[in-house]
């Protein structure tokens, strides 16, 4: 029985975490159907033509649908719960899917493509919060590299398919993805933490320790999310009972005021270097445009459709082994390490098709440029993409996750956009090692700030990481006194938990 009592909520925290990951499977292959639509479009057969331009758009429009996504999203997640807005992000993916089957031009194949964007944008914030609020901070962070990993396993999935189905036949197998995901959903609960935060402390208490089990740290990490939340509630700016107006008043003061709290807009800002960090080291830019960039590094006779797969796998094996590195290295270390990696291949690769195209070569081994592709992948998957999801659901006080998550995940659409639209534009306007150096730059700038501003979270209980934020130490956590006492006449909350 005790046995049981160790592995039956582990079980339970993987299944709702699985709802979220199949999801995001379905999302990565939007991600890296257009590496198979895009060359398929090009071939003398195609019953869709598409110029260069349109073509950048087809890959590059999911980055301005996030963007929509992302404010349908925001004040959704608060007001609607988890576990509806979850469903929310399924209709727009498989309307995209199945609208691909049916359309016979360009147009009809963006708008497709906004759809699914759309629902990316709301998954982007709500899948982290989702899985952060429902898993145990000592296997949390393995749970959120999930993301990154569900990520990997779409755009595999994709690619792989794409070496032997038609593109339509691809998004018709695409589809049964999301609808894997739809019946998880359907079966899990709601977040106890949203459960808990709209006054429902019994409900929300039966599914916490329903999927955490009961032990001393699960209920002593209840019970300050209980007093946090019911002290929030009463200092609270927005008025229940109030006239409409009065209510959308007050509500735009207290947007004022929480702008002001360190505890909300930190994270913002490490979130919003984080998601920049994230686009414009190329994750998705090499998912969308994967056989012309092999084309251009390795070279025109290189055989990109198999290379794309390998890359594709060694993607999925470094996310696994992410999910290692998640569980015993701190987040900081693994961060900045593949960012190191990831800048150094950058340049490589500028300096090796620089070289190239000069024709300074004394040699021309295609194992060097493939060599360097698969060390710029590694570091991307190991830490650029599993660091920015997990942090995002360990780093929000929940009284802001929802508008925190919704307001930096913007900077992961926005750049999402710009990086994989700007590519081939840069590509062929400076150059392809020119570009390479311009996004290493970018990479540069946003980890040195990064370095200064991002706390460690790991092992940390999210009520841990929201107190830091408010200016705690760990002795002052424990005692529940401040480093600073309360200002502009604002109150006291209790223990540990004080509105700034």
């Amino acid at each position: 029985m005790a046995k049981q009592v160790s592995y039956v909520p582990f079980l339970r925290q993987c299944f709702l975490t699985a709802s979220v990951a199949i999801n995001i499977v379905g999302h990565g292959s939007v991600i890296g159907f257009s590496a198979i639509l895009i060359p398929s479009l090009r071939r003398p057969d195609s019953h869709v033509k598409a110029t260069p331009s349109q073509e950048s758009w087809i890959a590059a429009i999911i980055g301005f649908a996030l963007i929509a996504g992302n404010f349908i999203i925001t004040p959704l997640m608060d007001t609607l719960g988890r576990k509806k807005c979850h469903l929310m992000t399924i209709l727009p993916v498989l309307t995209g899917w199945f609208l691909l089957l049916l359309v016979n031009n360009v147009a009809g194949i963006i708008t497709a493509r906004f759809l699914q964007g759309i629902a990316m944008g709301m998954l982007g914030p709500l899948g982290s919060i989702i899985i952060g609020e429902m898993t145990d901070p000592k296997n949390r962070g393995a749970f959120l590299t999930s993301v990154s990993l569900s990520l990997t396993i779409g755009v595999l999935s994709t690619h792989a398919m794409g070496s032997f189905l038609s593109w339509q036949q691809n998004a018709l197998v695409c589809s049964f993805i999301t609808f894997t995901s739809l019946l998880l959903i359907i079966y899990s609960p709601e977040s106890p933490a949203w459960l808990i935060a709209k006054g429902r402390i019994k409900e929300g208490e039966e599914i916490f320790f329903w999927i955490r089990g009961r032990d001393p740290d699960q209920e002593a990490e209840f019970e300050k999310m209980v007093e946090a939340q019911t002290m929030k509630r009463k200092s609270s700016v927005i008025g229940q009972e109030l006239p409409f107006k009065i209510k959308v008043k007050r509500f735009f003061t207290y947007l004022k005021e929480t702008s002001k709290k360190p505890e909300f807009y930190k994270p913002i800002i490490i979130m919003f270097l984080l998601y920049t960090m994230f686009q414009f080291a190329g994750i998705n830019v090499i998912s969308s445009y994967t056989t012309d960039i092999i084309h251009t590094v390795v070279g025109p006779d290189a055989d990109a459709k198999f290379l794309m797969v390998m890359l594709d796998v060694e993607r999925l094996v470094c996310n696994i082994i992410a999910v290692f590195f998640m569980k015993t290295l701190k987040r900081r270390t693994l961060l900045f390490s593949s960012g190191a990696v990831c800048v150094l291949s950058y340049v490589g690769k500028s300096a090796y098709v620089f070289a190239k195209q000069a024709d300074m070569l004394p040699f021309d081994y295609k194992w060097i440029p493939i060599t360097l592709i698969g060390l710029y992948m590694c570091s991307l998957t190991v830490g650029i993409s599993s660091i920015p999801f997990a942090v995002s659901g360990e780093i929000f006080p929940l009284e802001y996750r929802g508008l925190g998550g919704g307001i930096s995940v913007l900077a992961l659409s926005l750049n999402f956009f710009i990086s994989v639209k700007s590519f081939p534009v840069l590509a062929h306007a400076i150059g392809l090692p020119i570009t390479y150096l311009l996004y290493a730059g970018v990479v540069v700038l946003c980890l040195v700030v990064i370095y200064f501003t991002m706390p460690e979270t790991k092992d940390r209980t999210l009520q841990e990481i929201e107190d830091s934020f408010r200016g705690y130490s760990p002795a002052d956590q424990k005692s529940a006194e401040p480093l600073n006492g309360p200002t502009n006449g604002e109150l006291r909350r209790c223990s540990s938990h004080i509105l700034y």
